[in-house]
């Protein structure tokens, strides 16, 4: 046989050689070596590996290319616009012929929104000039973002120019410039900050306006709010209804203080005398006083129902604000329960003190002025009835304060009482499943009883006050007779007694009414109480946080440690780790190694014992960690959607359109799903109720993706999804070219990613390229997924 021949020979089974360098195997043989099957494994993912880089990498520079050419063709027309305006003689405006505008109109917005905030007592901070700019949001949410101020769209429906809702920010229809809406003397005007021009609002003015505009809502301080700092933050703005609500109540009690002067007249002077006309008069002025006092309380009350939704606007919206705003460690220490009725229990606050500033203004005036009279007809009497009605007080105070010991509990029971319901209900199906219904109710009827055996301590004492407080008023003018037949015997006459008498009567009214005032507002103390730890709690972001810009996707931690109390074992250990922009990385370990802390760390939800987190070289802890998630996608581990339409679900507070909720939904593998559904993206969910865990899974991420992130981070975000609706979702945020940071455990997750770091008892134990760690037979990779296969 010549040395080219070729020679084919079947082998069966076993092996044969031939010469010294070739031989041959059976095919069955072969299929059997797992050796071979690992190499050829390890070289398939070698040959992918190399193959994704070299695709991202031709991505890249059609990328770069293209931003090149965007940038180049900028500049040229830059130049061609310059050499234009210099040809007709204008070459000072060549510099700013394209950005021009924009600057202009971005100054007219902030000068316009700074006016409205002036008015509404709030501090704007300038927008950055650089850094990322969102297209769907308007520039004066742009600017309310920036200074961290909570906004709300209002519609000039009717006449609405003649209803004072607060300055507002509204537009021009034609022109879409922006205004100042401000009240002023009875109508709105609109105000151009840069003229100064003001122009009243009418109907001809009304319709060349656009129909929607936008308040501003003033926030809390930064620093911890006290109770008078609240009172203060409520009243702001007021102080024109305060005044009417004062006015009004001087002029009723000067009113009233005919009522005991000309009982004293008739009684003691006039019907002796039998002065018949001197009476009609006297009880025809008595009448219109009556009358015109009845007008003067209507304009109070009015005045005081206006005052209550005034300060109502503005103290609700501040402390949910102020929840929102508050760090989410706050959260994690507190029940869904306690934080619901501490943001509401504000509005029980609030109703009881504006009751209590009109009484408390009017029986003080009609205390003050008939102590005066009470003086001007006998001194020593007025100290008697001083003395006597400084005892009736004591007791009524002491009493209210025996009340509010139990009020106080009870407001704290009922607080546990609506957390319980609340918690309940939420975990219904785990109690039903465990058949354990009848030891929760048990739980809630024990409680129940509690607070009812509380309010009928609480009722016995107002019910005890009320008796007393109707025999006060007899025994009070009981002595007073004693004392005008004997000590007293002569000192007054009998009109002098009569105006004397009634003017204790309503002095002893007003003590009274004050006690009963005082223990309101210490019984607003317990609710106070429930609310006090929203206030004092410092927000997550402060207005020194700096802007961190367009994130590039860098991620950076430097020797991280973490512990959940000051005392308590470090979970996280001196971790240190580099994401380059759009790098895949995985963070595997076994359970309670520190990988979700690791990532709530990351995305700023906690604050790190030592160690630092940084995006592009920027500290977290020195940024707008709200600015820096703005660009961020998380999903977290059992995250849940909110209550509403698919498309709100995806889209949130964002003006996203339905062809990119589409995409979205595409991209998170859920678009075939939405279809078959009858409403399709307006399909109603209630916090996933509705929809499979896998689904909802999908929902999550699409939510994550609508915004194309520049950075995702994903905690078991995939868990629950098939293997290809999995792919789909690697393949969607690879062609993102997105920094991924993904807590996973599944193998076939973690094989698609460009680096694992694999964790155990809070620190990084390995790291490197998939492949490499798994062909390491003795790694910690390897062993986790030995586990798993097994």
């Amino acid at each position: 046989m010549a040395d080219d021949d070729i020679l084919w020979m079947p082998v069966p089974s076993g092996s044969v050689q031939y010469g010294a360098l070739y031989g041959a195997e059976a095919a069955g043989d072969l299929l059997i070596d797992a050796a071979l099957w690992q190499q050829m494994v390890n070289q398939q993912y070698r040959l992918l590996s190399a193959v994704d880089r070299w695709i991202e990498g031709l991505e890249r520079a059609h990328e770069d290319r293209t931003a090149a050419g965007i940038k180049a063709g900028e500049a040229v027309r830059a130049r061609a616009d310059q050499a234009l305006l210099a040809s007709i003689g204008r070459p000072e405006r060549a510099g700013r012929a394209s950005a021009g505008a924009d600057g202009a109109d971005d100054d007219a917005t902030f000068a316009v929104c700074r006016r409205v905030a002036e008015a509404a007592g709030i501090t704007l901070t300038e927008p950055p000039k650089s850094g990322p700019v969102n297209d769907r949001v308007s520039p004066v949410e742009r600017i309310a973002t920036g200074s961290r101020i909570r906004t709300r769209a209002v519609r000039l429906a009717g006449r609405w120019w003649r209803t004072n809702t607060g300055p507002l920010v509204g537009h021009w229809a034609k022109s879409g410039a922006p205004v100042a809406l401000l009240w002023r003397r009875g109508r709105y005007e609109a105000v151009n900050p840069a003229s100064g021009l003001r122009i009243r609002i009418g109907e001809n003015q009304a319709e060349e306006l656009e129909p929607r505009a936008v308040m501003f809502y003033r926030p809390l301080p930064e620093r911890p709010v006290t109770a008078w700092l609240l009172l203060r933050f409520s009243l702001r703005g007021t102080a024109p209804d305060v005044r009417h609500l004062a006015i009004g109540g001087l002029v009723t009690v000067a009113l009233g203080a005919l009522v005991p002067i000309a009982t004293g007249q008739v009684l003691g002077v006039y019907v002796p005398t039998a002065e018949k006309s001197l009476i009609v008069q006297v009880a025809l002025a008595v009448m219109i006083a009556g009358i015109v006092s009845a007008a003067f309380m209507l304009l109070q009350n009015l005045t005081v129902l206006r005052l209550e939704g005034r300060m109502e606007s503005m103290l609700q919206p501040a402390v949910w604000d102020r929840l929102l705003r508050l760090p989410t460690r706050f959260f994690t220490e507190r029940s869904t329960g306690e934080l619901a009725s501490a943001a509401m229990g504000v509005s029980a606050v609030r109703r009881l003190m504006s009751g209590i500033g009109p009484v408390a203004l009017q029986a003080g005036t009609v205390g003050g002025m008939n102590l005066v009279l009470l003086l001007c007809y006998s001194v020593p009497l007025a100290l008697a009835a001083i003395a006597m009605l400084v005892v009736i007080g004591a007791v009524f105070l002491g009493m209210g304060l025996w009340q509010l010991r139990w009020q106080r509990e009870l407001v704290e029971l009922g607080n546990k009482l609506n957390n319980q319901a609340f918690q309940t209900l939420r975990g219904l199906p785990k109690l039903r499943v465990a058949a354990a219904e009848s030891f929760a109710y048990a739980a809630w009827a024990r409680e129940f009883a509690r607070s009812r055996e509380l309010q009928q301590r609480a009722g016995r004492i107002k019910n005890l006050t009320t008796v007393l407080d109707a025999v006060c008023l007899p025994l009070c003018s009981l002595t007073m007779f004693m004392l005008l037949a004997g000590p007293a015997r002569g000192s007054m006459s009998a009109g002098e007694f009569l105006t004397f008498n009634t003017s204790v009567t309503m002095l002893l009214t007003s003590v009274t009414q004050l006690s009963g005032v005082l223990v309101s507002a210490a019984a607003a103390l317990p609710m106070f109480e429930q609310i006090k730890p929203v206030f004092d709690e410092a927000p997550e972001v402060r207005g020194a946080g700096a802007q961190p810009g367009t994130l590039s996707g860098g991620i950076e931690t430097r020797k991280l440690s973490f512990r959940y109390t000051e005392d308590g074992p470090l979970v996280l250990d001196d971790v240190s780790l580099t994401v380059r922009p759009g790098e895949f990385v995985a963070i595997v370990g076994p359970s309670g190694c520190g990988k979700s802390t690791l990532l709530r760390l990351l995305i700023g939800f906690d604050r790190p014992a030592s160690g630092s987190v940084l995006f592009d070289g920027q500290d977290l802890a020195a940024l707008d960690q709200a600015a820096v998630r703005r660009q961020c996608g998380v999903v977290l581990q059992n995250a849940q959607p909110l209550t509403g339409s698919i498309l709100d679900c995806i889209c949130g507070t964002e003006a996203f359109t339905q062809e990119e909720a589409w995409e979205a939904a595409e991209m998170a593998g859920l678009a075939e799903d939405i279809k078959r559904m009858p409403m399709g993206l307006h399909t109603m969910i209630a916090g996933g109720g509705a929809i499979s865990g896998g689904q909802r899974q999908r929902l999550m991420i699409a939510q994550a993706l609508v915004r194309r992130p520049r950075i995702l981070f994903f905690d078991e975000a995939t868990s629950a999804l098939d293997n290809e609706t999995q792919r789909i979702v690697i393949e969607s945020t690879r062609r993102l070219s997105a920094s991924r940071v993904v807590i996973a455990h599944r193998l076939s997750t973690v094989m698609d990613a460009d680096r694992v770091i694999v964790m155990s008892d809070g620190r990084i134990v390995e790291q490197g390229a998939p492949a490499e760690l798994l062909a390491h037979a003795g790694g910690h990779l390897h062993e986790l997924v030995r586990r798993q296969m097994a």
